[in-house]
């Protein structure tokens, strides 16, 4: 009897003892989460543009025969953009774009229908495709740096002051140009914190010299109003020097990276 019960104690002391110990093992065992880096980046959303260099002007002046020979009266305007990203091998800093964009112009000379106004307007569709370097901070917070080469296709109107029209100064549009130019870029992303990590908010900004390798120095004559060019070479025709075509561009918009996973890991 006495043998019998001394065995079921030691018995209960060892089932004790396990279970105790599965549920230290237990208690130990943690299960955390991380994300893969993604290898591909949709970006959308809305761009700010200021014109710049040669670009940048306006569109009254004393003399109305200076419109549209000594500057294009851009300034300012908005558009859109959507770029797609790619980065291969594993570390993902490495990242090649391919992007377009939108960009409807005016000068600030205009300002909504004041008949003594003259008003200049472009229309600038630009491609882009280039390579960015990523960097990786925490977590929620990226930052990258990269330059491209771009094809803009331009082309506008000028509408004269509704009491200050003549035989000169008279309603113009431009043919469809087509430059050839190159950018720098540089952006913020910030990652939401949701449960895939799939979204971002993209900060971006880029400067595009738009005619850095093509241009044009065809004049305008008097009275002329269709297939204008835009004027921007150098050499006879020109104004006597190459008119550069800048623009710097801000944009604000959603990022989108489809193949990042959750990976669990328990320890």
């Amino acid at each position: 009897m006495k043998r019998t019960l001394y065995t079921l104690i030691i018995l209960t002391v060892i089932t004790l003892c396990t279970l105790s110990s599965a549920d230290k093992l237990n208690a130990q065992t943690k299960t955390t989460y991380t994300y893969t880096r993604p290898s591909w980046t949709v970006s959308v959303g809305p761009v700010w543009n200021l014109a710049t260099n040669d670009s940048y002007g306006r569109a009254n002046y004393t003399f109305q025969e200076q419109v549209l020979k000594d500057n294009y009266g851009m300034r300012w305007g908005w558009g859109g953009y959507l770029v797609g990203k790619y980065s291969p091998g594993k570390t993902k800093v490495d990242r090649i774009f391919l992007g377009v964009d939108f960009k409807g112009m005016t000068n600030s000379d205009f300002d909504g229908g004041n008949e003594g106004a003259n008003e200049t307007q472009f229309n600038i569709v630009t491609v882009d495709a280039g390579y960015e370097y990523l960097f990786y901070g925490t977590r929620y917070f990226r930052s990258y740096y990269g330059a491209g080469l771009t094809g803009n296709f331009i082309s506008g109107e000028y509408t004269p002051a509704a009491n200050n029209t003549s035989l000169t100064n008279v309603a113009k549009s431009f043919d469809s140009q087509f430059r050839f130019g190159m950018e720098l870029k540089a952006g913020l992303e910030f990652i939401f914190n949701s449960s895939k990590r799939n979204l971002g908010l993209n900060v971006g900004a880029k400067y595009n010299l738009m005619n850095l390798f093509t241009d044009d120095n065809a004049q305008p004559t008097a009275g002329q109003t269709t297939n204008l060019n835009l004027n921007d070479g150098d050499g006879t025709g020109g104004p006597g020097f190459k008119r550069y075509l800048g623009m710097l561009s801000i944009d604000i918009g959603i990022s989108i990276y489809p193949d990042v996973k959750k990976v669990a890991r328990t320890y």
